[in-house]
């Protein structure tokens, strides 16, 4: 690690003033790497191969800045150089084989993007719907052979040259670093240009990063070129929300596994999202006299289920029904007394009620809870083993990237903020459940507080996430501003509409809330620490089991504005408060909330209800 010391500031050993690496002045466009502040991220590795990681994040990102600046730093080859120093690494035979490895990623993106782009200009021009789906499946194919393909040379070069598992492990670990936040850079890109033609076709393997999972993933590649087995996938809405959110990032995830098919109720505008994912997407009003049959025949058509949501049961059922093996995601903690009146009248669900999701949780073959809290909620209608709590990950490969490549002082400015403003930042559909009209409440008092005034603190409210798509959501709203206004407050306080990017909004805040009536474990905690950011929630269902009271934030009672108000002035006077809970909010997050530990848990759970293949059972069991 002392080889690695200059590092730490920015500054390679023998760099010139201005940061590149063949000295003299910047080129255009490029600001000084050695400027750019990196102790957030420092502060959490915990060793050198850490360190790599985070390197490599800051060594990708100067390619993604929308601004047209980059920052200007020393090469890859520079780095590792000063990496080896004293590694233990010292097999010819590995480092020879990592060029290989390099050209097996390389080659393969080629590979994929040109079948890709091929074959999407040909079907675009002339063919026809059915056609176009021959098509799709055929390139789907043909890029699993080549992935493959690739495999099976990697399994073929360390039975040449009899490397041992932990070398390989070694050899595929540097080749992740070089390219493994190529998929997450191409997400964040897409979010910032969602209209970008080459961006929507490009392909991205993930590759393995271990031996043991690169045999484990040809095993799976191997399945799928011979017959892929097709997954229809059940979902509430098409709108943009952490339910559907989540359901986006496990396709995305288990892409390799099988063949999508999304089946919904509401159009919505995460179409295009699934659809960018090679997911087929069909709408089926669930109002009409066939919706039943038409769940059934879709259902049919598919070796496996996925059901997201507690409004789906109605596909479980037919599951079971035809002996599908299927997988039921809960993200509600519904009570089990009130059933009808969550999917009645809160979700306005005319087709769910209680005896049809209590017939669900008899039905499916595994049932998976974001949280301990919700399975002790829905405890007697489920035999035990067939439940599991998984808790939901978050890509933390693109938030670092972003925090990384866009200045905060920046994202401030261009969001209208000063650096005076204190920003607290509420996201999540503006509906009661969501406790909107408290956080105005609360705001208003913390805005008129005298000692908060007279520290120099402007406070500002951020709102993000209207919809008028319901006539009670959008009275209220028109709640919520009402009591801004009586209080003034409606001066500094914004209210969006649901964003599809949502990641600003996090790095401009000061303070995230979360005052909900009901909820689970909603993503934005996540992904608030993940920005180390306090976080002042509702002490309810699963929230306890991501934030501890007085570390990563407060716990407050829900409908209690009068707390939650004195608990935003704490940490408007403090500082070091906020600092230091945005720190160990980042620490829970990177322990509790990884995104590759949820997608492997799911792959297990899969698995197993594959391997339990249900039985027919009667109609209306």
């Amino acid at each position: 690690m002392e080889a690695l010391a200059p590092l730490l500031t920015g500054k390679p050993a023998g760099a010139r003033p201005g940061g590149s690496d063949a000295g003299g002045e910047l080129p255009a466009g490029a600001d000084p790497y050695e400027d750019f502040d990196f102790m957030p991220y420092f502060e959490e590795l915990k060793s050198e191969d850490d360190l790599r990681k985070t390197w490599r994040v800051f060594t990708k990102v100067k390619d993604v800045l929308d601004t047209g600046r980059r920052l200007e730093n020393a090469s890859w080859r520079m780095w590792f150089a000063k990496r080896s120093q004293g590694e233990v690494l010292q097999e010819n035979e590995v480092m020879h084989e990592l060029s290989a490895l390099e050209k097996f990623d390389v080659d393969l993106q080629k590979d994929l993007q040109k079948m890709r782009q091929s074959t999407e200009g040909v079907m675009s021009s002339v063919f026809s719907s059915s056609e176009q789906k021959r098509f799709e499946e055929q390139d789907r194919r043909d890029r699993a052979k080549v992935i493959q393909q690739q495999l099976e040379h990697l399994v073929a070069v360390q039975q040449k040259h009899g490397l041992s598992e932990a070398a390989m492990d070694d050899v595929l670990g540097l080749a992740n670093d070089i390219f493994g936040d190529a998929m997450d850079a191409a997400a964040m890109l897409q979010q910032q240009r969602p209209d970008d033609p080459t961006l929507k076709r490009m392909v991205v393997a993930r590759l393995p990063r271990t031996y043991t999972e690169a045999l484990a993933m040809l095993e799976r590649v191997r399945r799928t070129t011979v017959e892929m087995p097709t997954c229809a996938a059940f979902g509430h809405s098409l709108e943009r929300n952490g339910a559907n959110n989540f359901l986006l990032y496990l396709i995305r995830e288990l892409s390799d596994d099988f063949r999508f098919t999304l089946m919904t109720p509401k159009e919505g505008p995460m179409r295009e999202d699934f659809e960018a994912l090679g997911c087929r997407v069909l709408t089926v009003d669930a109002t009409t006299d066939t919706y039943l049959e038409e769940v059934r025949r879709f259902v049919a058509d598919h070796a496996f289920l996925i059901a997201n949501t507690i409004m789906r049961a109605e596909a479980v059922i037919a599951a079971a029904e035809l002996g599908r093996p299927s997988l039921w995601v809960i993200h509600e903690a519904w009570p089990q007394d009130q059933f009808d009146h969550y999917a009645k009248e809160v979700f306005q669900m005319s087709h769910v009620d209680g005896d049809l999701i209590r017939s669900g949780f008899r039905a499916a073959s595994r049932i998976v809870f974001p949280a301990n809290v919700q399975k002790i909620c829905y405890q007697g209608l489920f035999e035990e083993h067939r439940a599991q709590v998984v808790y939901n990950g978050i890509p933390l490969a693109a938030i670092n990237a972003f925090r990384a490549s866009q200045s905060r002082d920046k994202v401030r400015a261009e969001l209208g903020y000063r650096r005076t403003d204190l920003v607290v930042v509420h996201l999540g559909t503006i509906c009661k459940r969501k406790g909107q009209l408290y956080t105005a409440r609360a705001f208003s008092r913390l805005r008129n507080d005298e000692q908060v005034r007279r520290s120099g603190n402007h406070c500002r409210l951020l709102m993000v996430g209207a919809r008028y798509i319901r006539d009670h959501e959008i009275a209220y709203q028109e709640e919520i501003k009402r009591e801004l206004q009586a209080s003034d407050a409606a001066a500094d306080t914004v209210i969006l509409e649901i964003q599809k990017n949502v990641l600003p909004y996090y790095h401009a805040a000061d303070i995230v809330v979360v005052p909900s009536l009901n909820e689970v474990l909603p993503l934005v905690i996540c992904e608030a620490m993940a920005f180390e950011r306090p976080v002042v929630a509702s002490r309810i269902d699963g929230i306890p089991e991501a934030l501890t009271d007085g570390d990563e934030g407060y716990l407050v009672e829900p409908a209690d504005d009068q707390v939650l108000y004195e608990r935003l002035k704490q940490l408007a006077l403090d500082d070091a408060l906020r600092v230091r809970m945005g720190k160990k909010g980042r620490e829970r997050v990177l322990k509790q909330f990884s995104f590759r530990a949820m997608a492997e848990r799911y792959r297990e759970v899969i698995e197993q209800a594959r391997e339990e293949k249900t039985a027919p059972a009667a109609s209306g069991s």
